[in-house]
């Protein structure tokens, strides 16, 4: 039987194809979804276009449709033509509850995306409720789709879940990654620390001008060159008030992809990374065991708490103490 992958991320590209080379899947259909970020698009494409793995049919699903709804709706009539071995999701949003509830499969898997696997982990699995609906997953019903799930939804993923109300966690060693990374001799430098960059001021975790600090200080408290990776979703005020980081030991590399290949095809073996709570802190962990990776930690507040809640108190109170750095560590706070 075929299998099904729905993708909307570059990670979810990446662990996707972890997927099939854990498993030893054949006959993969691999549905990339584009959203209104061309960079996302490109790095998503340019994934598809290098992969060497065999038996993987792409389809993409582009953002130009009138309505995505009808073309969500198009797909999964197209898809409930076939029976299938494994679904893997990248997510669980409305398309993807639709799909899984009326498409015939043996079991269904959803893949790592960073922060929001944690979230739905703690939200869904732990209190088991998959069925919950928005009006707008209502109107699926009007073309004769079912819309409640009846499925287990297992994790293939990086994270040490605990295996709860008949989940299966199966552990994604980015096995596939590592061998692309094995007998490379690799440039490494130990006075070089890459930060990796992260969206924090759309959801209220820190201000530009903190994380700003955060930047100058870090320079100041490791007296080595930084070197600044972007995220493809940062905001033109956090990259205005970035660039504005004026030290002889700060550098801005826009990669325009996945970090995690980035290192592998300019054979950078990173010897120290830091970020607040970026995934790529796990991915690169596992890729380079060498590597010193460390954690900032910031400071809950009232203007980031329910952001604290749903995932960033967990993930701290998760991380090996002696990985964090704190504000008060940075001089952010006395």
């Amino acid at each position: 039987m075929k299998n099904l992958f729905v993708l909307k991320s570059p990670l979810q590209v990446i662990n996707a194809l972890e997927a099939v080379a854990h498993f030893k899947l054949s006959k993969n259909i691999f549905v990339l979804i584009y959203t209104d970020s061309l960079v996302n698009e490109n790095q998503m494409r340019e994934l598809a276009d290098s992969n060497s793995m065999p038996d993987i049919e792409f389809i993409h699903v582009k953002k130009e449709f009138k309505s995505k709804f009808l073309k969500y709706v198009q797909l999964i009539k197209e898809f409930k033509k076939d029976s299938y071995n494994h679904i893997f999701l990248g997510e669980i949003g409305k398309f993807h509850k639709v799909l899984l509830a009326n498409i015939k499969k043996e079991k269904v898997f959803l893949l790592d995306d960073g922060t929001a696997t944690i979230k739905f982990y703690n939200e869904v699995i732990k209190t088991n409720k998959y069925n919950r609906y928005k009006f707008k997953e209502m109107r699926f019903l009007l073309f004769g789709l079912r819309v409640k799930i009846k499925d287990k939804i297992n994790l293939f993923t990086y994270f040490d879940f605990e295996p709860i109300h008949g989940v299966e966690i199966v552990k994604n060693r980015l096995e596939n990654l590592r061998k692309n990374n094995q007998g490379q001799e690799c440039k490494h430098n130990e006075e070089i620390i890459y930060f990796i960059g992260e969206p924090l001021d759309q959801i209220n975790v820190i201000d530009t001008d903190t994380y700003k600090d955060m930047i100058e200080n870090l320079i100041n408290m490791f007296k080595k060159k930084v070197i600044y990776i972007p995220h493809r979703y940062e905001s033109k005020q956090l990259k205005k008030t970035v660039s504005s980081v004026d030290n002889k030991l700060f550098e801005i590399k826009n990669i325009n992809k996945p970090i995690e290949t980035y290192f592998i095809e300019q054979k950078i073996y990173p010897k120290h990374i830091i970020s607040c709570s970026s995934t790529a802190l796990t991915t690169l962990g596992m890729m380079y065991e060498e590597a010193i990776v460390n954690i900032i930690k910031i400071p809950e507040n009232d203007n980031n708490r329910a952001y604290f809640d749903s995932f960033l108190r967990e993930f701290y109170e998760n991380s090996d103490k002696n990985r964090v750095i704190t504000f008060r560590e940075l001089g952010i706070i006395k």
